[in-house]
């Protein structure tokens, strides 16, 4: 959903709800996989269950998560108002950015870097791998060192990693503040539109205290010969991904219909409404063999049982032998 950026006066909220809801297509993945491997696998080996119910219990734990969010709405990532941004890092803080002690807005690539046990193409590796992630077009406000590390900088004992280093960017005695569109499923310009038309209205508002803005990028200039944009009513709001976004795409609307298709055709091959060639002669090999089974195990429980029948019989009959052994020696 791109919010029309005149509207300056009105709040904008960002939510990941979008994001997670897009979790959707990767659980019911997971549940096929996992139900495919049974089918083709059974009867198979202790390891092969483990596996599989592993990976369908993950997938059904996607699922529920996105179903979820689906219906409980998280908290706004970014919140753009008149007074500034309101900046939500989970799990950790949440900070407010005035417009008047932001220097400037730009859209870079974003770096990530961090190190990695697994690899897609050998799997698990003792040695850790140092891998590298690239996010383009991303929205960044300037801020003051002062200012990052008085309202946004956290201890050291929290160990900030590459997350950290991929939302707060040094450069030039300042710090880039990345304001990801990917986590809340917007597209880069309408959201750096957003952001830069509020920052423009409201930087010298009164009763803030105006400082230097940073010209970066050609973004700044274009706006600066901007007309004057128009204003909303006071106090409006509106919620840029909210309660009901739009949050797949027609591809994976079809694609998580296939995988709900394929995942009932596999539960009723499982309760044996339909079998794969060999499958039902299988299947009457495992139903004979577990039959043998319980019959040798039966077997084997009726013999144990009649042999300590047999030494409890035997045993009786040992003690009245001796009991009569004594009272004929006791005449």
């Amino acid at each position: 959903m791109n919010v029309i950026v005149e509207d300056i006066d009105r709040t904008l909220e960002y939510r990941s709800d979008a994001v997670m809801v897009r979790l959707l297509p990767s659980g019911l993945l997971l549940i096929f996989l996992g139900l495919l491997i049974h089918v083709l696998s059974y009867p198979a080996p202790i390891g092969t269950m483990i596996a599989v119910a592993l990976c369908t219990a993950f997938g059904i734990c996607l699922v529920s998560l996105a179903l979820w969010r689906r219906i409980h709405h998280g908290r706004p990532l970014f919140r753009l108002s008149p007074d500034g941004i309101d900046y939500r890092i989970p799990w950790l803080k949440a900070l407010h950015i005035p417009w008047s002690e932001i220097r400037g807005i730009d859209t870079i690539d974003v770096e990530a870097r961090y190190w990695s046990f697994w690899d897609f193409r050998y799997g698990f590796q003792i040695i850790p791998d140092r891998k590298v992630v690239n996010y383009p077009n991303v929205t960044v406000v300037l801020v003051s060192k002062q200012f990052y590390d008085r309202r946004i900088g956290v201890s050291p004992l929290l160990l900030p990693g590459p997350g950290w280093r991929a939302n707060f960017i040094p450069k030039d005695g300042l710090v880039q503040v990345a304001l990801h569109h990917d986590l809340v499923s917007v597209e880069p310009r309408p959201f750096r539109e957003a952001v830069e038309a509020r920052w423009m209205a409201f930087r010298d508002r009164p009763g803030n205290t105006s400082v230097p803005a940073v010209a970066v990028g050609q973004g700044n200039a274009a706006a600066a010969s901007r007309p004057a944009v128009r204003r909303a009513a006071p106090g409006t709001a509106a919620v840029a991904m909210g309660a009901n976004p739009k949050a797949m795409s027609r591809w994976q609307v079809v694609a998580s219909s296939v995988l709900l298709i394929g995942i009932a055709i596999l539960l009723a091959n499982i309760a044996g409404l339909w079998d794969l060639p060999g499958q039902n002669e299988v299947r009457e090999a495992r139903t004979k063999a577990q039959t043998e089974q319980k019959v040798w195990a039966d077997s084997i429980k009726r013999n144990r049982e009649e042999s300590r029948r047999l030494e409890a019989e035997q045993k009786e009959l040992r003690r009245q032998l001796d009991e009569d052994m004594r009272r004929m020696f006791a005449r």
